[in-house]
């Protein structure tokens, strides 16, 4: 009960702090990320400052009929990291919000996708906040992840060879993206995505404007 209610205090503190931060973040960054996807700005996502569960750092999904991203502010570590997951999610929420007025909808459960819809809000997330600390764009300032990039970039070509022997294995989506691990590392796809879709050589709005199809196809090409 002791641990519980101090691990409660900090969540409260932890909470305190990131409120009001990331609501100036958004507000400055949100309108941004529009423009960097060369999508009409008249139709923002909803977003939603919420104490979540520590199962997820944000999420964008429905609220009524809005899209909506979902900050859970008991994630928060620094302003730095912080910046660059708004930009990020925020940018989910501006892609989905594209998508939805192309009447597509993505799948939950591919592989090429989340390679490429990770991949994308990762690229965008550089250009919205740039001169950030490289591992930032990935873990957002938390501190588990010491040694993984370079791990990453050591490991790059094994990396494509998993993930592309796994694109028809939805299960192997919480291998490279959720919770489970890659010789003790987690969440390595999320590496290989913005390695693979910063090699498309395509401008941000020239992405953001790919089909589903399409994209999925590029990161089968680009795997292959």
């Amino acid at each position: 009960m002791a641990a519980m209610v101090r691990e409660l205090s900090d969540v409260k503190k932890r909470v305190k702090e990131a409120a009001p931060l990331v609501t100036e973040m958004i507000e400055e960054i949100d309108p941004k990320l529009a423009d960097l996807l060369g999508v009409p700005a008249d139709e923002p996502p909803v977003h939603v400052l919420m104490v979540g569960t520590f199962t997820t750092n944000s999420a964008v999904g429905p609220l009524g009929d809005d899209v909506a991203v979902f900050h859970c502010l008991e994630w928060f570590q620094s302003p730095e990291g912080t910046r660059v997951l708004v930009a990020h999610e925020g940018t989910h929420g501006w892609h989905q919000i594209a998508l939805g007025r192309r009447g597509e909808t993505p799948p939950d459960d591919d592989m090429a996708w989340m390679v490429f819809s990770e991949g994308l809000a990762t690229q965008v997330s550089r250009a919205a906040v740039p001169g950030a600390e490289e591992i930032d764009y990935f873990w957002y300032g938390h501190p588990e992840a010491q040694g993984w990039l370079p791990w990453c970039q050591q490991h790059i070509d094994e990396l494509r060879k998993h993930v592309r022997a796994s694109l028809d294995i939805p299960e192997a989506l919480e291998t490279f993206f959720g919770g489970g691990l890659v010789d003790g590392k987690w969440r390595v796809g999320y590496y290989l995505a913005d390695v693979v879709v910063a090699g498309m050589g395509k401008s941000l709005p020239e992405l953001a404007a790919m089909s589903v199809e399409e994209a999925r196809a590029a990161v089968r090409d680009a795997l292959t």
